[in-house]
């Protein structure tokens, strides 16, 4: 089966969550331990963004956020918990920062990883937010109910699922001309959107938590949406779930090899997220950004079709190769003549793009790179494309072997070393 990835945003897991019955707290994070290989029967990427950016150190749920979070979990399953870990790890979606803590990856003194105008406008996003009420989407993973509803229930035809007007042209001339672009196959791929008004569809809603935590009856699924809508619609700084929070993402998807009921037959996908394009246009990338983000899952799809997950690599180095991989492959297409052909100012926005989506995440299975490493990669691409004879486009199996060849230079360390004493 092949493996899902998300693009941009990176964990720093600070807590795991301990839940007993009437009490919710979040507890101090485990011991490290020797890393742990990425889930293999899945089918998602991790996305552009890594997992949330968060400190929990402190976290805690009160008096009255525990009975809210027991009001809510009352009407779930028994076995919430572990049918939501289960479904999460069948679809290879990070899971947010609170519910994870993993070993190192590498040593980060060694690393140049500083905040970006992208992590510091995620913070802004979350500032408002009541850490109770954050707290608990996280543990029920609210956060990803966008996300789930497009992989499982989007069409392209479907309105609901439609490209926000203003990254419309862009998002679908990317898809479209990395179909002609590539040697795979990637006719198949259908484009669409996660969209935050899913938040406020008491049907949709519904239907996700149906998926995730199958009920006795659709009436314990309606009550579980109409809570947490509640919760959503009241809660300083969601804005009524228009908060760009719950779609700052993009998603490759491949059903391809799936023996849950669940995504057989699913057609493959390439998500963009509402909240993704707020992002990016706040920080000046646009639709030039917007372009590069896609030609990023396109390049997902490439590694789907060829086989790239395949490594010896685990947890977060394993995530991290096919992150930088596909900024490689997409900022390839995006400068080839053949592709966009992209240079100056907008291959310079391209490249920043990837930037500012970089995490010093080291830790978690998420981590996509740190910025330097990102931007590296994206350069390394363009210069394939714009630094020898452009034309024909290589093969992927070339471009492929080319880079496994230059990664070990993405990840030399790069920070400054203090003076010997």
């Amino acid at each position: 089966m092949r493996p899902r990835t998300p693009l941009l945003i990176a964990t720093v897991a600070a807590v795991t969550v301990a839940l007993v019955p009437a009490q919710a707290a979040a507890a101090p994070a485990a011991p490290a331990e020797a890393p742990t290989a990425a889930p293999t029967a899945t089918s998602a990427t991790p996305g552009f963004v890594a997992p949330l950016n968060l400190d929990l150190a402190r976290a805690h749920l009160d008096a009255a956020d525990r009975a809210r979070l027991d009001a809510i979990t009352a009407t779930l399953p028994a076995d919430w918990q572990e049918r939501l870990a289960r479904f999460r790890a069948e679809l290879g979606i990070e899971p947010s920062p609170v519910e994870q803590a993993v070993a190192r990856a590498i040593d980060p003194s060694q690393y140049e990883c500083q905040p970006t105008a992208f992590s510091d406008y995620t913070s802004t996003l979350l500032a408002d937010v009541d850490l109770g009420t954050l707290l608990t989407l996280l543990i029920l993973g609210v956060l990803d109910y966008p996300t789930y509803d497009a992989l499982l229930f989007g069409t392209a035809r479907d309105k609901d699922y439609g490209i926000p007007h203003q990254y419309k042209t862009p998002v679908t001339q990317t898809v479209r001309k990395s179909q002609k672009f590539w040697d795979v196959d990637l006719s198949d791929v259908q484009t669409l959107a996660m969209r935050n008004d899913m938040l406020a569809d008491h049907a949709r809603m519904a239907r996700v938590i149906g998926v995730l935590f199958p009920a006795d009856t659709p009436e314990d699924s309606a009550s579980t949406a109409t809570i947490l809508m509640d919760m959503i619609r009241t809660a300083p700084g969601l804005d009524g779930g228009r908060n760009p929070i719950f779609t700052l993402n993009a998603f490759a998807f491949t059903a391809e090899g799936e023996t849950d009921p669940i995504f057989q037959g699913l057609p493959d996908k390439v998500i963009f997220g509402e909240g993704l394009g707020v992002a990016l246009g706040e920080l000046g990338l646009g639709g030039t950004g917007a372009k590069a983000v896609v030609a990023h899952e396109m390049a997902h799809q490439v590694q789907f079709e060829q086989g790239y997950f395949d490594s010896p690599l685990t947890g977060p180095e394993a995530t991290r190769r096919t992150e930088l991989m596909a900024d490689a492959f997409g900022t390839y297409f995006v400068a080839h003549k053949r592709g966009f052909g992209f240079t100056g100012e907008s291959l310079r926005t391209a490249t920043q793009a990837f930037y500012e989506v970089g995490d010093c995440s080291f830790t978690s299975n998420g981590h996509h790179g740190t910025p330097n490493q990102r931007r590296a990669a994206s350069e390394w691409g363009a210069d394939q494309a714009t630094t020898r004879p452009p034309f024909p486009v290589w093969p992927s199996d070339t471009l492929y072997a080319a880079f496994e060849r230059q990664l070990p230079t993405f990840l030399l360390p790069d920070a400054a070393q203090a003076p010997a004493a």
